[in-house]
């Protein structure tokens, strides 16, 4: 059992070690997507004029909506505004709303540098429609140097306007751009010169590789290059779906283990003599935990499997520059989902785990309770019921903390939200009176030990076996296969025919012409012989108590004996008692009590009985006219 436990420990921690693991992969890989790049500071060489000090554009207006987030940051839109060609942009863009101060040049899907406006401003463009001017022009001249095919043709240099005194870059004497001043503020640059070499160096490097990106030889490579990446997914999405399926049916196995043992009553009875119902509860357990780690397991494999071919899809995207584009748009618009699901995943994840280990932690409490074999019993029904309450609750508040994140992602605004679900529960209080009376009631069953799950209750007029408990409801499921769901509130009395110990309270009915005496040797004898059977008698846990005659009717003597028993065992025994008692009863021809009637006959014709030489004879009458009565008397 030892080496048993220690192997389970072993394989639990191996994969735990890979669960976090794949979590914490998981984790950097979304932490990666959203990390916003960094730009370094630049300095202004010696000699170049600074930049004056601008005053810092003013903050966006507040939101008209309390629970809302702004809608420049609003994460769906957001992303088709920055990332699209400058000919779709345009229909995700309301007029109406704040512009941002801040917006990013793009050629082919890369982001070359970042240009600012002042915000609210009529007189100027905002900084989204000035990318969308200079993406416009920067496509232009890239297409007619494409056409050139001639890449030692391309200048770049900037003049600076006499008028406004700011560097002006152009293209192969294409205008291009105006550099402001909170262009050069934007990225810590000292001076508008320092500022227009950097974006001429981005600018020219930048149409340098979109010439040699729609090269047909870039193109070829390109496309090897895709079909390895897509032939090394395939590989790693079979390899995925090959250990998935061992684990399956790992899993599959151990469920078909638990739910049929494959093992003969007799032979199962033996065991749990031998090993005691603590092991066989505690095994069970263990394997409840296995079949819940390779679940977790499972379920992990799976996912690994969408995320692995969503990399590889954004991956063969980016090989080519006329599809390049989409990648940082399937990426920003994937932020928000991905993070949801990966919300959802360390949520589920995380309730998986604690109910390991509350279930370990309930385990090695049930360790220490092996001295006393029928407290150990009743404990671990206690345990294993305060257990899948503690699961509950714990699933509970990290479903809610998971859901407030998740609302601080969609935009909204969990301070205000927080502040009014006070008030809100303080009026759900009153219209949930039944609901609090539940919780009430359910916490003092608990407490007060009065049933548990694995027990066999009667509230009422309904019965069962308590399969599920929690602290607003318990459900029974009844002999027929009825699950009876029952609020706690409405149990005032409960019956527990499982607390401790059960007893067999058995009347035998003996016929009116049986030898009593020889009747209650036979009673008490089978129960002893019983008691001293090597399989049965582990289930009895007193010598029978044999009572004696507790009626005697027409039908006959009915003697009543007493055999105290295991929990749940009183049916068993008194199955297989009844069985060998009947054989006793029948070798040595005891007959059973049956309901008896007498019939009285009156009148002419009526028998009577007349004593003749000491005995009685019946003699019957002559005949008559006169009607005969008949009075039948029964006791059934």
């Amino acid at each position: 059992m030892k080496n048993f436990r220690r192997l389970i420990r072993l394989r639990s921690l191996r994969r735990r070690l890979i669960q976090g693991l794949a979590g914490l992969l998981l984790g950097l890989g979304c932490w990666t997507i959203a990390m916003p790049i960094a730009v370094p500071n630049e300095v202004a060489a010696p000699g170049e004029t600074a930049a004056p000090p601008e005053t810092a554009p003013e903050a966006p207006p507040a939101a008209t909506d309390p629970l809302l987030v702004p809608p420049s940051q609003n994460p769906v839109i957001n992303p088709l505004q920055t990332w699209t060609p400058h000919q779709i942009r345009g229909w995700f863009t309301d007029s109406q709303a704040e512009q941002s101060d801040i917006a990013s040049i793009h050629l082919d899907g890369r982001t070359l540098f970042q240009v600012a406006a002042p915000i609210n401003n009529e007189e100027t463009l905002s900084a989204l429609e000035r990318a969308t001017a200079i993406e416009n022009e920067l496509e232009q001249i890239a297409a007619d140097f494409l056409r050139a095919d001639n890449p030692d043709a391309l200048t770049v240099s900037y003049e600076i306007d006499q008028e406004s005194n700011q560097p002006v870059i152009y293209v192969n004497g294409q205008m291009l751009m105006t550099v402001t001043y909170l262009d050069a503020r934007l990225n810590g640059a000292n001076s508008l010169t320092l500022r227009a070499r950097q974006i001429m160096n981005d600018v020219e490097e930048a149409l340098t590789r979109y010439f040699q990106q729609r090269q047909p030889e870039f193109l070829w490579r390109q496309v090897r290059w895709a079909l390895a990446t897509l032939l090394l997914t395939l590989l790693a999405s079979f390899a995925i779906s090959h250990f998935a399926r061992q684990v399956n049916g790992r899993r599959r196995a151990l469920k078909q283990g638990a739910s049929s043992p494959g093992r003969s009553p007799d032979s199962e009875a033996r065991s749990l003599a031998a090993l005691g119902n603590v092991n066989h509860m505690r095994t069970t357990l263990l394997t409840k935990q296995r079949i819940s780690s390779l679940g977790i397991i499972r379920e992990a494999l799976q996912i690994s499997q969408v995320f692995l071919w969503i990399t590889s899809g954004l991956v063969v995207l980016g090989f080519f520059p006329y599809t390049r584009w989409l990648q940082p748009l399937i990426v920003d618009l994937m932020r928000l989902p991905m993070r949801l699901v990966l919300a959802g995943v360390l949520a589920y994840v995380m309730i998986q785990l604690a109910s390991l280990w509350i279930d370990r932690l309930f385990l090695m409490f049930q360790g220490r309770t092996e001295a006393h074999l029928e407290r150990s019993q009743r404990l671990i029904l206690r345990l294993s019921t305060f257990s899948q309450v503690i699961k509950g609750v714990v699933a509970v508040v990290i479903v809610g903390i998971a859901a407030l994140i998740i609302l601080s992602w969609l935009g909204v605004r969990i301070g205000p939200l927080v502040a009014g679900a006070g008030l809100i529960g303080f009026a759900i209080s009153f219209a949930s009176q039944s609901l609090i009376k539940d919780i009430i009631n359910g916490f003092l069953v608990l407490v007060e030990d009065q049933y548990g799950v694995g027990d066999v209750i009667t509230v009422g007029a309904m019965s069962g076996f308590v399969e599920t408990m929690n602290l607003r409801i318990t459900q029974l499921r009844a002999t027929d296969g009825q699950l009876i769901t029952i609020p706690n509130s409405q149990i005032t009395v409960v019956q527990n025919l499982s607390k401790e110990w059960s007893q067999v309270d058995l009347m035998i009915p003996v016929g009116l012409t049986a030898d009593i005496n020889q009747a209650l040797q036979l009673v008490e004898d089978e129960a002893i012989l019983m008691k001293q059977d090597e399989i049965w008698g582990s289930l009895i846990l007193e010598p029978p108590l044999l009572l004696g005659v507790d009626d005697l009717t027409h039908a006959g003597a009915t003697i009543r004996i007493w055999i105290k028993t295991q929990p749940l065992k009183q049916w068993d025994v008194a199955r297989e008692y009844r069985r060998r008692l009947k054989l006793a009863f029948e070798t040595a021809e005891i007959p059973l009590g049956v309901p008896q009637q007498v019939v009285q006959l009156s009148g002419p014709l009526a028998p009577s009985r007349v004593m003749m030489n000491g005995h009685e004879h019946t003699a019957i009458a002559g005949p008559t006219t006169a009607d005969s009565a008949i009075d039948v008397a029964a006791d059934g």
